[in-house]
């Protein structure tokens, strides 16, 4: 069975490399597709809707994973049955779970400015600054090169997005400034000659690698234990600030999906909600003056 389970899963890795997906949504798929394939006594081959269908539904109401897991799975499995099994999928049969969805958090500016400075490791603190400047995500942030901070036209490259495709996010004055900063400081530090093509944040150990989102992710993670605004604190909060701060500023919302790199504007949209009223100068009809 192990021998089965090893010779599927190669046949799945083969037919992600080129799917066009990234690189963390293939490892996903790959990993949560083995879990399934644990559960099953059959070969492969045999797998039928219902066998997923109760995998699921086992995740969902035995093992109460949120409705979030449980659709990633629900998407790793339809591309094995689909793609690699070559079977015929039902989203009649295995809908999408639906449930509640509430909105995250938003810090704001002061917040923002407090949660970062709290980052005592300086290259942590550049990342986290450059995230929330230009709405960058995790992933993004810390696979930047030299040659993708562009200070003459005030813009940053961003090579590949979740979509797989390339856009440019905007460069703040201060934060190229901090960038200037920070790379003078690791020069003298460490024995490290940044180049066009190098990235911006190497990692400390692995000189021709940047340092991983998952060293950011853990460092955010701590430091929300640490700092209590009462709010509900990830790697992405500071691309939510971002979107939401622009449009509280009065940017257009189809300029801050194309600085976002959101492939819909039904994701942009999620700042008109997140953006806060009161610096909208949105006021409730019960504080306007009674008309006489």
């Amino acid at each position: 069975m192990e021998v089965c389970i090893v010779n599927i899963l190669e046949s799945l890795k083969r037919d992600l490399q080129m799917s066009g997906l990234k690189d963390e949504t293939c490892e996903g798929y790959i990993r949560k597709t083995k879990i399934f394939l644990k559960t099953i006594e059959f070969s492969a081959v045999e797998i039928t809707l219902n066998d997923i269908l109760e995998f699921l539904r086992h995740l969902r109401y035995e093992k109460t994973y949120c409705i979030g897991t449980v659709i990633n799975y629900r998407s790793a499995l339809k591309y094995f049955f689909e793609v690699t099994l070559e079977k015929q999928w039902s989203d009649k049969k295995i809908p999408r779970l639906h449930g509640y969805n509430p909105l995250p958090s938003v810090l704001s500016k002061s917040e923002v400015i407090t949660f970062i400075e709290s980052m005592e490791n300086k290259m942590y603190r550049t990342i986290l600054y450059t995230m929330y400047s230009s709405g960058l995500r995790v992933g993004e942030a810390v696979a930047l090169r030299v040659k993708d901070i562009d200070s003459e036209r005030m813009q940053v490259y961003v090579a590949k997005c979740k979509n797989g495709s390339a856009r440019f996010a905007i460069l703040s004055h201060k934060n190229l400034a901090l960038l200037r900063g920070y790379i003078r400081e690791w020069k003298k530090r460490y024995p490290y000659r940044f180049t066009h093509e190098s990235f911006l944040f190497p990692s400390p150990h692995l000189k021709e690698k940047h340092i991983s989102k998952k060293t950011i992710k853990n460092r955010i993670s701590e430091l929300t234990q640490k700092i209590d605004f009462g709010k509900n604190i990830t790697s992405h909060s500071l691309r939510h600030a971002f979107g939401s701060h622009l449009y509280e500023s009065g940017t257009d919302i189809f300029r801050i999906k194309e600085l976002m790199g959101h492939k819909s504007i039904q994701s942009t949209n999620l700042y008109v909600h997140l953006a806060s009223l009161s610096r909208m100068n949105v006021k409730s009809p019960f504080d306007e003056e009674v008309d006489n």
